[in-house]
């Protein structure tokens, strides 16, 4: 006798049938169809494409991974207790100097300030390794930038210089460097002003106008007055030997030379050297003498 069956054509197991699943996937079973249409629809279920084994990895996978701790996040600054847990997690140390840090070669830089930086924010010690590193390549690719824009700057300086001052370049320029040092007392001053100047060329026009100003004595007497940074003992007494044996130097003036006297000076066309500018060329005599030693 066959066996009642329903209207879908599957046995009746209330009459003594044998009901059959419909298998799917390498488990055997369809995880699809044993989910109500609310569950199986949604995407996070479609991915496992009906195999429970692939639910099961997810799961342990899940299960693994929670059990490895879990660090609660802070809601606010002042979430004291789950920030101390976080960096119990991530081993921040307790205080910046508890930091150690190691800075590229040749790159300085505030050690206390970045590691209060870093202990501020809660930033785990390899991670601070990682900006301080980071922090160090930015600094040295703007210092890369700055250099080119100096030697483009330089070039172009030169260029026009040489274009404009000829054979005379060398010796235009060495006048320049000359009369900065001459109104500068030390060479830190000097090394200061020469930063600001740069390749400015019109500074450097301007320095070589008022030097060569001052080698025709062009200035009253102010040519050579300021004793510039500090001279070797040997440097200054050739100067102050120049001096002696130049009759015509402001240093002279109304005793060896006539430069005291408006008059004569329109008539001849020197220099007139007033009694304040022979005042100063006698203490920048003095001066040199000091330097002797």
């Amino acid at each position: 006798m066959d066996p009642i069956t329903d209207n879908a054509g599957q046995p009746d197991v209330n009459n003594g049938g044998t009901q059959s699943i419909e298998l799917a996937g390498n488990s055997g079973f369809d995880l699809s169809a044993a989910l109500n249409a609310e569950f199986s629809s949604h995407p996070s279920i479609q991915k496992f494409n009906g195999d429970v084994n692939n639910l099961a990895k997810s799961y342990l996978s899940l299960e693994q991974l929670m059990g490895q701790g879990r660090v609660t996040i802070p809601k606010d600054a002042n979430d004291n207790v789950a920030w101390e847990a976080y960096d119990k997690a991530f081993n921040v140390p307790a205080k910046p100097e508890d930091y150690k840090l190691t800075a590229k070669d040749g790159f300085e830089y505030d050690s206390a300030m970045f590691t209060k930086l870093m202990r501020d924010n809660h930033i785990a010690p390899a991670a601070a390794q990682n900006i301080l590193n980071a922090f160090a390549d930015t600094m040295a690719e703007i210092k890369q930038t700055e250099d080119a824009a100096i030697e483009a700057q330089y070039n172009e300086t030169t260029s026009a210089l040489k274009k404009e001052w000829g054979a005379a370049y060398s010796q235009n320029l060495k006048i320049a460097s000359s009369t900065l040092a001459k109104f500068c007392e030390t060479k830190e001053e000097y090394a200061h002003i020469e930063g600001l100047i740069g390749n400015d060329i019109s500074a450097i026009k301007i320095l070589h106008k008022i030097g060569s100003s001052i080698s025709e004595g062009n200035l009253g007497g102010f040519e050579g007055q300021v004793s510039g940074f500090s001279k070797t003992p040997s440097e200054a007494k050739a100067e102050f030997d120049r001096i002696m044996n130049d009759p015509d130097d402001a240093y002279w003036a109304g005793a060896r030379n006539r430069r005291n006297d408006v008059k004569y000076c329109k008539e001849h066309n020197i220099a007139y050297v007033s009694e304040d500018e022979r005042k100063a060329r006698v203490q920048y005599v003095n001066s040199l003498l000091k330097m002797q030693g």
